[in-house]
């Protein structure tokens, strides 16, 4: 199958149908069998720490582009070492890792996972994200792979998550455009 991340939201349709309640129960992602398989075995090592890892991704996201903090309207205005150790990040770290954690176990059967994800961009129609700031969270993801996974780290699991998180960015946007293209209907 094609690399995720190379798709753009124009052809989202190809990845999954527009009305995500014509996919069946057997919808697969769409990530080699090689990749799911480092998928599940690296979370089997990732899972215990999934928290801070939700932390960490956030923490080297905000680290890479600062301005993205702005981006999160509970972030806004918060100093940095403040935010670290506040309740808004951390119900973010963990909603990101739930979001993760069920992606993984959803290799095989995606209809949930697209529903769940599809929704989650509906949700962030409110606020400016894009694919660039997807783009800098992969990146912090890929950093914390390499931190937490230590001399397990490879780059197939690195080319493996980049497809999930790929996949998850890609779903997420089509999501919030297509609330934004019923919000502008409704106009």
């Amino acid at each position: 199958m094609g690399c995720v991340k190379s798709l753009h939201l124009k052809n989202q349709a190809e990845i999954f149908p527009k009305d995500v309640s014509l996919i069946n129960e057997h919808y697969s992602l769409p990530i080699s069998n090689e990749d799911k398989a480092l998928l599940r075995e690296s979370w089997k090592q990732l899972e215990n720490m999934k928290d801070a890892m939700g932390k960490t991704i956030f923490t080297r996201l905000l680290e890479l582009n600062p301005d993205i903090q702005d981006t999160f309207p509970s972030f806004r205005g918060v100093a940095l070492d403040e935010l670290m150790n506040s309740r808004s990040l951390f119900l973010h770290s963990k909603r990101l890792m739930a979001a993760v954690e069920k992606a993984v176990s959803s290799l095989e059967d995606g209809q949930e996972i697209v529903e769940r994800l599809t929704d989650l961009g509906q949700r962030h129609i409110a606020i400016s994200i894009t694919e660039k700031h997807f783009k800098i969270m992969e990146k912090a993801l890929v950093l914390t792979l390499k931190d937490l996974l230590k001399t397990d780290y490879t780059e197939d699991i690195a080319h493996a998550w980049t497809e999930l998180f790929g996949f998850m960015t890609a779903t997420m946007l089509a999501g919030k455009e297509r609330a934004h293209e019923n919000h502008n209907s409704l106009m």
